[in-house]
């Protein structure tokens, strides 16, 4: 059946006494709300369509390779109307919190079959009272209560893997978020032939590419659009920002690498750096 999805980037989030949106906080190389969008549209089948409503004065920018998003901008005190608005019309909706970094698609696709009969809401961790970071139904009845975060008599869902149900409210959980991506990250690179000697002191942004029989040695960092071929040797406690390091490199450790490239089959000495910030 076909659905949309609705994207409440609304709360202030004074706990995280920043200047800065809890929304764009980066998490591994992107904004916490990148990460659900990017949930919603790798989700079986994909929405038709993804709204992002922001609080005024606190836009919301994911990134220019995700063009289909909408944003709409939520005066004070209009939050729960706008949310009412957004989900009342005719078909499956998807209200969920763009700080619930951690969804995946398998458990978006389980909540949108439980919502084809009635109104589900995803499964907390912790009291009934807590926010709900996701709820689907058809868009009356999710807009038939005050707030639609929080629906009357909802079927539970529970997550297709711990911590998915975690919403960042502030910046324990925002690191406890960093973990559980890096952890994924980690486990999707050794599927595709990396070995990470010690991969609990490793550190992995989204949009790192890493060849295979590559091996990382402990304390290594790798931040951005960083590209690592085939056949190298990342030694220990290396940063790699922004940069290519080519086929069968080898860097031996505590090395600094920014945006540059560096050779096939170079060999970087212990400490030395290329590039520039």
């Amino acid at each position: 059946m076909p659905w949309a999805a609705i994207v409440s980037a609304l709360d202030r989030n004074e706990s995280f006494r920043s200047r800065v949106s809890v929304y764009q906080h980066p998490l591994a190389g992107r904004p916490i709300v990148w990460h659900v969008v990017r949930a919603l549209l790798d989700t079986t089948p994909a929405p038709r369509e993804v709204r992002v409503l922001y609080r005024a004065g606190s836009p919301i920018t994911i990134g220019p390779e995700i063009p289909e998003v909408r944003y709409e901008s939520v005066g004070d005190g209009d939050e729960a109307r706008a949310l009412r608005v957004a989900v009342t019309s005719p078909g499956l909706k998807l209200l969920v919190d763009g700080a619930a970094a951690l969804l995946t698609p398998p458990t978006i696709a389980r909540l949108m079959r439980a919502g084809e009969a009635g109104v589900a809401a995803l499964q907390a961790d912790g009291p009934d009272h807590e926010p709900r970071v996701a709820v689907a139904g058809e868009g009356p009845a999710l807009a038939s209560g005050d707030d639609p975060r929080h629906p009357h008599g909802a079927t539970r869902v529970v997550a297709n893997g711990p911590l998915e149900s975690l919403r960042v409210g502030d910046r324990h959980g925002l690191s406890t978020a960093a973990t559980a991506i890096r952890d994924r990250l980690i486990r999707r690179h050794e599927a595709a032939g990396v070995s990470f000697l010690l991969p609990d002191t490793s550190w992995v942004d989204v949009d790192v590419r890493i060849g295979s029989d590559t091996i990382v040695y402990p304390g290594a960092v790798f931040e951005g659009a960083t590209d690592i071929g085939s056949e190298c040797v990342i030694g220990p406690y290396t940063r790699i920002v922004e940069a290519t390091v080519g086929r069968g490199a080898e860097l031996k450790g505590w090395n600094y690498v920014s945006r540059v490239s560096v050779r096939n089959h170079a060999v970087l000495e212990p400490y030395e750096r290329r590039g520039l910030d």
